[in-house]
């Protein structure tokens, strides 16, 4: 009988679901009908899932979606201030490459101010001095608003020296067909 208890036992919750044979549903139907043990076994299977353990599974579902939640927020969060440092960083270079001031938001003033509002020059950076001017505007003039007049002996090149009661500036000047940029030395 015991043996026959741990065959059917093993076929109970096939049996419950109608997966087997003919012959053997009707072995399992004699062996009930005999042995309450097994009955009680299949009363149970037929029971539905007790209440608190699929709260205690939903419980636990929702504490792992918070974390994963959670984690992706991090996550996001990270990569966005890792965006926003990169794109602050090229900004500074390409500020620094083309106007001479790593200063961006300055530079973008600066030549905002010239092609756009039509002023001659802007200072957007004091250490060093830069200056950014349209691209017609000449040094000489605002040297001479200054009161510098130029050195032209001592010219290099794009560096030009100008002068004002013994103290000289050194300026170097590039220009292309958007804005000129001079860099004090």
């Amino acid at each position: 009988m015991k043996n026959e208890c741990s065959i059917v036992g093993d076929l109970l919750a096939l049996y419950q679901d109608g997966l087997v044979s003919e012959d053997t549903a009707a072995f399992v139907e004699e062996h009930l009908a005999r042995c309450a043990v097994c009955r009680a076994r299949l009363e149970q299977l037929r029971a539905p899932a007790a209440p608190q353990e699929a709260a205690q599974e939903e419980r636990a579902f929702l504490a792992f979606a918070a974390r994963w939640k959670k984690k992706r927020r991090r996550a996001l969060a990270a990569f966005a201030a890792l965006a926003l440092a990169a794109a602050l960083l090229a900004a500074c270079l390409s500020s620094a490459a083309a106007f001479g001031t790593a200063n961006f938001v300055s530079a973008g003033w600066g030549l905002a101010r010239v092609a756009l509002l039509n002023e001659p020059w802007t200072e957007v950076a004091s250490g060093p001095k830069v200056v950014l001017a349209a691209p017609e505007a000449d040094i000489t003039d605002y040297m001479a608003g200054r009161g510098f007049a130029e050195n032209e002996q001592e010219r290099m090149g794009a560096l030009r020296v100008f002068e004002k009661d013994g103290a000289k500036e050194y300026v170097l000047c590039r220009a292309n067909r958007w804005f000129a940029r001079w860099i004090w030395q």
